[in-house]
């Protein structure tokens, strides 16, 4: 999120009404100057972590950078109260974000809440020299989702695959066929029962599995040929798990199914093309140290 301040001129003098000419006078803000470019937040190292890479002259280099941007459809004057309204509305805050991408120069941008894929990023990134792949979120009114970008110059996309979160849901499904093909029905009147209960359950009861996992959260890996210095594959992955704090179980169901779902792509990777990929994982964990996940 980003934002500008907005700087205006002086209102202009009113003139006072003469007692022979009465005139209607309208006054509104205006401002001549151009918005004030967003500060480029500084890089700093974690102490001594990159110690060992800095001391190696011959090693593989690029930068890549996680950015939660969010999306515009979350953009809400009431959650946001310390941004000036101008600096919400979409206009202003793509030139914004397009501007500190840009001023970034990063080999690869993991996005997350990118909800102007076709419409804006695509061609504007292109026209910053990168390529990008994307996921929508699952959900019908879901607009936003995860995307990858980054420099063919630098990197060759192999292959990628998609991280739909709501495929628990289907394991759920599936185990519960399984125990239902076990049972035996004694009665019609029993199914019918059975159906009565299951229309009566509420579609947004967070005590059934069913309803609680379906979050329509997602993620994206890919596997890139990085030929400078030498070749070698590095698999990126780029996500977003569910926000929140009070379905901490949802989180860690969703980041055991993402790490799964990761070492069965490194394997992937590994047998094709016989080597030892590098994995890098970013996204929005909706984590910070202390919580339950």
């Amino acid at each position: 999120m980003f934002s500008t301040t907005l700087h205006h001129l002086p209102r202009p003098n009113l003139l006072l009404p003469s007692s022979r000419v009465c005139r209607k006078i309208v006054s509104r803000r205006m401002s001549t100057n151009p918005a004030i470019e967003p500060k480029v937040r500084k890089f700093e190292s974690v102490e001594g972590a990159d110690i060992d890479l800095r001391s190696k002259s011959d090693g593989i280099r690029f930068r890549l950078v996680s950015y939660n941007i969010l999306a515009q459809v979350y953009v809400k004057s009431a959650l946001l109260p310390h941004s000036p309204p101008a600096c919400l509305k979409w206009k202003a805050r793509s030139h914004a974000i397009l501007s500190v991408l840009k001023n970034l120069q990063a080999d690869f941008f993991c996005l997350q809440e990118v909800d102007e894929y076709d419409s804006f990023y695509r061609n504007n990134m292109d026209s910053l020299g990168y390529s990008g792949i994307y996921i929508q979120r699952t959900g019908q009114r879901k607009r936003d989702g995860c995307a990858i970008f980054y420099k063919p110059s630098c990197a060759e996309l192999v292959t990628k695959e998609r991280i739909e979160y709501n495929d628990l849901v289907d394991s759920i499904k599936a185990d519960s066929v399984s125990c239902s093909e076990q049972k035996i029905e004694t009665s019609n009147e029993g199914k019918g029962d059975e159906k009565a209960k299951d229309s009566r359950k509420d579609s947004r009861d967070l005590n059934d599995p069913l309803v609680r996992l379906k979050r329509d959260c997602v993620g994206i890996m890919a596997a890139f040929r990085i030929s400078k210095p030498f070749q070698h594959i590095v698999i990126v992955a780029n996500t977003h798990l569910y926000w929140d704090p009070e379905l901490a179980d949802v989180k860690l169901a969703q980041a055991k199914y993402l790490l799964s779902r990761l070492a069965q792509f490194k394997t992937l990777i590994s047998d094709e093309f016989e080597c030892i990929p590098s994995l890098l994982l970013a996204g929005d964990f909706n984590s910070i140290p202390g919580d339950m996940v």
